[in-house]
């Protein structure tokens, strides 16, 4: 499945985000500073700050692309897999896909839900909520999916996502440790599974 193309960064503001992006990706929340983004940039702090009231507010934004992103793959696969239980793993396959094209969008989504313990705490809104959702609610469409509680149907929906960006986001260190002809390998049993199973980690 092909997904929407990387937009350019042509405004001051959206290459603010597009760096931001980048860096909270790859160094999470907390390891990222206003002025290391614009340092990347080529601009002040004082000029993020004219688009950005702080840290907080860009890197929202970022979620919120993010976010927008996820939902297309969703609305893309809805219209094209009509039948709940093909939608399921087709819906993987196009995460899977994403995944591969989009890197930091895995790692973002990785560092978002695991590194931000402490600003977990005081967050309000929570813009993958509505993604995870709406996977839980796919999920729970598919003949396994039904017959689960809604807490099983979170997990098993957490590991399947969780085992497509963690490979993606680990392929340059698993390509250390085994070479990359092996991490190749097992991105295509990856997408074999994904291909002919609705839940291949519930087994």
């Amino acid at each position: 499945m092909s997904v929407a193309a990387k937009p350019s960064a042509s405004s001051g503001r959206e290459r603010l985000v597009e760096t931001a992006y980048h860096l909270f990706s790859q160094r999470g929340f907390g390891a990222v500073s206003l002025a290391d983004i614009a340092g990347e940039v080529g601009l002040t702090k004082q000029a993020i700050i004219y688009h950005f009231s702080n840290k907080n507010a860009l890197y929202a934004e970022v979620l919120a692309q993010l976010a927008a992103r996820f939902a297309a793959v969703i609305e893309r696969v809805d219209r094209q897999e009509p039948d709940a239980e093909a939608r399921w793993p087709c819906l993987m396959r196009a995460f899977l896909d994403h995944a591969e094209q989009w890197p930091d969008d895995s790692g973002l989504i990785a560092r978002e839900l695991l590194d931000n313990r402490d600003r977990a705490q005081d967050s309000h809104r929570w813009y993958l909520r509505d993604f995870l959702d709406a996977l839980v609610e796919r999920y729970a469409a598919t003949a396994r999916g039904r017959e689960q509680d809604l807490t099983t149907q979170r997990v098993m929906v957490y590991r399947q996502l969780g085992a497509i960006t963690y490979l993606v986001i680990s392929e340059v260190t698993l390509g250390a440790i085994w070479g990359g002809e092996a991490v190749a390998e097992m991105q295509r049993v990856q997408r074999d599974l994904l291909q002919g199973d609705a839940d291949p980690a519930a087994d």
